[in-house]
């Protein structure tokens, strides 16, 4: 690892404090003097951006060599962990899912708007780090056992209208998330877990794109590697080929065996060989 600040993990959901605004860290790997995170709340006044939002982002974008495209990147130096504001049944939620998942290492951290501490939240969202294929084991079989209850569909829609609307029809949406383990309810609120592998991310680059291009088209899931951890990784077959398929995104960690189409995918020639990554696209089951 790199010389990371203890109290930071440069890690997927992580949310920092720069300039007043809470920025959503992106992905495990990072610039040495930067981070790649997007801006999404006001932690001064408590609230989401929306329209300001452009301008914190046009003001960031940076190229960065190791993924070949331009990025939000604020400076290692100038951001912080923020003053978490959790109210005390979301304080109870996460106490309650530590012991829950018997906490074998696993690092249980609040993400979302759930840092703003706002009264009575419909969900909450919550990021498990270092979490492994027994972590995922033992949410299922709570699951299972009941102790955990299954989000319901009225749950489902309500995640999709409130993160999901813009980019997919509600249909495709319910088809990714039949099976969902990552949803259920705890204590009468909405828990969506993401389960992240790592427990710190990386100041330099780890996993360089040599170059990429887009792909629309159809691929088929063989099998999973690594999902629904994240980076939730697959073997897929694109075409007459077979390479991996990588998400960060929690909506495609749970990507079963089958036929897809993604549209606004690319294709990366990494040095370990080509990657379909579908995270600005969107997936389609077939």
């Amino acid at each position: 690892m790199g010389c990371v600040p203890i109290t930071l993990r440069l890690l997927e959901g992580e949310v920092l404090l720069y300039r007043g605004l809470g920025w959503v860290v992106k992905g495990y790997q990072h610039p040495g003097d930067a981070v790649v995170a997007y801006p999404r709340y006001d932690l001064i006044n408590g609230g989401k951006l929306y329209h300001h939002e452009i301008k914190w982002l046009a003001e960031s974008m940076r190229f960065w060599d190791c993924i070949k495209r331009t990025a939000p990147l604020i400076p290692l130096a100038e951001v912080s962990k923020p003053v978490v504001r959790m109210n005390q049944q979301v304080t109870y939620l996460l106490s309650t899912l530590s012991e829950l998942i018997r906490n074998k290492g696993e690092e249980v951290e609040v993400s979302g708007s759930s840092i703003l501490g706002l009264r009575n939240p419909r969900d909450v969202d919550v990021i498990v780090y270092n979490s492994t294929v027994e972590t995922a084991s033992v949410l299922r079989e709570l699951l299972n056992k009941g102790v955990l209850r299954k989000a319901g569909e009225y749950v489902i829609v309500n995640e999709y209208l409130e993160k999901h609307s813009s980019r997919m029809p509600l249909e495709n949406y319910l088809k990714l998330k039949r099976n969902t383990f990552l949803h259920f309810i705890l204590g009468g609120v909405h828990v969506n877990v993401k389960l992240v592998s790592l427990s710190t991310g990386y100041n330099y680059c780890v996993d360089k794109v040599e170059e990429y291009a887009s792909y629309n088209g159809f691929f088929k899931v063989l099998e999973r590697i690594t999902a629904p951890l994240i980076p939730a990784r697959y073997l897929a077959r694109v075409g007459n080929e077979i390479m991996e398929l990588e998400s960060l995104r929690e909506v495609y960690s749970e990507l079963e065996p089958g036929e897809y189409y993604v549209a606004g995918g690319v294709i990366e020639e990494r040095r370990r060989g080509r990657v379909l990554v579908p995270d600005h696209g969107v997936v389609i089951p077939q």
